[in-house]
């Protein structure tokens, strides 16, 4: 693995990934700044499932494998970015993370994560840009998957009960039986 990276190699680096590429370059150095470089031999754990959150980490060589029992969940390579951000700062994580290769990452902590998702709309577009893109794929494959177990069970049973939705349907929401309820809403109250 490389030496320590400079500040201007940090930004540079975080540049390059998509979801910090819209971050102004002067703003994304302040971000660089706070991230702590860390490094992991193939076979160290980065983190266990039930640990507390360690915030986010950005994979600048190497591979870690993300990991739910014993399930790999994702392949972490260069240039990704995983972050817990649906935790509260004080909760435990979810999942494990094993250094498949060596591998030298960056580490920004939860807050200055949200920090930056505040102070910059265009990384919070970004952020769920990328997630929406990662759902897309998660829904290609549970779909490939049923598939593939729905020919796997054709020959067994005659009678096949029609599949259930990836996800539950939602309800209609219930509106107010009053037409123009939100105009009496945003009404001043006047006393008389």
């Amino acid at each position: 693995m490389s030496d320590t990276l400079t500040l201007i190699e940090k930004t540079i680096f975080m540049k390059s990934v998509d979801v910090f590429e819209a971050i102004p370059t002067e703003a994304l150095a302040q971000l660089a700044a706070l991230a702590v470089e860390r490094s992991f031999n193939r076979g160290d754990v980065v983190f266990r499932e039930g640990d507390d959150d360690c915030g986010v980490l950005l994979v600048v060589e190497g591979a870690i494998e993300l990991r739910k029992g014993e399930t790999v969940v994702r392949l972490l390579e260069r240039g990704t970015v995983q972050g817990q951000l649906f935790l509260e700062e004080s909760e435990a994580s979810e999942y494990a993370a094993v250094a498949v290769q060596d591998t030298q990452a960056l580490s920004l902590h939860h807050r200055d994560m949200l920090q930056a998702l505040l102070d910059f709309p265009e990384f919070a577009l970004a952020m769920v840009q990328d997630l929406a893109r990662r759902n897309h794929q998660i829904v290609a494959r549970v779909i490939e998957l049923e598939d593939q177990l729905a020919s796997t069970t054709a020959g067994t049973s005659s009678a096949q009960p029609a599949p259930a939705a990836i996800e539950p349907a939602t309800p209609e929401p219930a509106l107010p039986k009053r037409r123009g309820w939100w105009r009496l809403a945003a009404r001043p109250q006047t006393r008389g």
